[in-house]
């Protein structure tokens, strides 16, 4: 006994008691509890053999008969794995509705040890259809089962649901779950590659919500074991990290050596989303540097990649064409500003992304503003704050009141002061903040 997987016993007990439509409560007796069967059933590692034994002989069970059924149930295990791989490479490929109706062929009751993989390709399948409130079910069934075994799967699943989160602009609860899923995550566990994959992801919502200290924290967390990544999108993100949170920073030129080390990387893989984002970054610097010849060579490059970046990822070009708008601002080119900032919030708005969408908002009170149209640039600037205020945005909020805030002036001075006062509770909670990561750093 001491040479068999104790997994894989506690499966073979699962199986047989299913097959006599016993319950967990039919077999339980004074020595064994239904929580101590299920856990067998499932392989807790922390059961005792004995236990299992009990079991075995109460079903009547020879042992010497369990290497014969362990060989079939691994065959048959082994064939519902390969259909499960088989449903989330659909899924993977663009072919939600086809997994969907693959996993409704098959029922696995909770005791199964491809129960929470099941829970877990069945949210992917309903998050790439966007019903995120049957996809968010669907990821807390994968960890609550995928807690409870050796795998990876709950980790996975907090990376999905931290996605599902992100996707609906829930910033601050996407960041948690990245958490929850990088503490769930097992160093020894398989899909190794999501410890990266959370790292990443939650550097991009620290980013998001502007605590640019803590995302470059993680980044450099990260960096020493980039040769380790073997997916190449994921490796291609901490270089655009790196060199988006240096320009941010106003680290220059680091953030263009960065983004040129990416932009190698990402051609040569044919990375055409990476390849859009670099050169995106790449025109932002040089706008910060004033070359406004070399920053729209950059933009345009950006451009001609529309047609050939997957149609989830048109949400790319928002701030692209924002910050083209600003670039021709800048050059006097008001009517071109204007039509590159309008198309930026007309995709803002049909993708719902909330961070670009504010962004955008923001660029156009801009424009407004340095043509003395207030009232106009009033009108975004407003609209810009109380979306980001809304969605726990604060940073974008505060630049939003603080433009607001100048074209109030002498206009209205009951909501300039409220504008005001707003700015200065943002402003608190913002320093309230910065001195928690502080303490935290320290």
């Amino acid at each position: 006994m001491e040479s068999l997987d104790i997994h894989e016993v506690g499966e073979i007990i699962r199986k047989v008691r299913k097959e006599r439509r016993l319950r967990l409560e039919d077999l339980a007796d004074k020595n064994i509890s239904p929580a101590t069967i299920s856990n067998i059933e499932r392989g807790v590692p922390h059961v005792g053999v004995e236990k299992a034994l009990y079991l075995l002989n109460k079903l009547n069970i020879p042992l010497e008969q369990v290497p014969e059924i362990l060989l079939g149930e691994q065959k048959e295990l082994k064939k519902l794995q390969f259909y499960l791989f088989q449903t989330e490479t659909l899924r993977d490929i663009g072919e939600a509705e086809k997994a969907l109706k693959k996993l409704d062929q098959i029922t696995l009751d909770d005791s199964h040890p491809y129960a929470a993989y099941y829970h877990y390709i069945k949210g992917k399948c309903y998050s790439s259809q966007r019903n995120w409130k049957r996809a968010e079910r669907s990821f807390f069934n994968a960890i609550r089962l995928g807690s409870q075994t050796n795998s990876n799967i709950e980790a996975a699943a907090f990376t999905e649901l931290s996605l599902c989160l992100y996707y609906q602009n829930d910033m601050e609860q996407a960041l948690q779950y990245a958490e929850s899923g990088i503490d769930a995550f097992k160093d020894n566990g398989d899909r190794p590659q999501f410890k990266y994959l959370l790292k990443r992801n939650k550097a991009i919502y620290l980013e998001r919500l502007g605590r640019l200290g803590e995302a470059i924290g993680v980044v450099h967390e990260i960096w020493d074991e980039l040769p380790h990544i073997e997916q190449t999108e994921t490796l291609l993100s901490f270089y655009w990290l790196r060199a988006e949170l240096c320009r941010r920073t106003g680290v220059l030129d680091q953030a263009i050596e960065y983004a040129e080390i990416g932009l190698e990387k990402a051609r040569m893989n044919h990375q055409y989303t990476m390849i859009f984002d670099f050169w995106t970054v790449l025109g932002s610097v040089y706008m910060q540097q004033k070359d406004w010849e070399q920053a729209e060579e950059c933009f345009d490059t950006a451009l001609h990649l529309q047609g050939k970046l997957p149609k989830e990822d048109e949400d790319k070009f928002i701030t692209t064409y924002a910050r083209l708008g600003l670039l021709y601002l800048k050059e006097k080119r008001n009517n071109e500003a204007k039509q590159a900032i309008n198309r930026a919030i007309q995709l803002g708005e049909k993708h719902n992304d909330v961070p670009q969408l504010t962004y955008a908002l923001q660029v156009m009170g801009d424009f407004h503003r340095l043509q003395n149209e207030k009232s106009e640039a009033i009108a975004f600037y407003r609209r810009g704050a109380e979306i980001a205020e809304k969605h726990g945005l604060k940073k974008r909020a505060y630049k939003n009141m603080l433009h607001l805030a100048q074209c109030l002036e002498n206009i209205s001075d009951k909501e300039f002061q409220q504008i005001t006062r707003n700015m200065y509770q943002l402003q608190i909670e913002l320093q309230t903040e910065e001195d928690i990561t502080f303490e935290k750093v320290e």
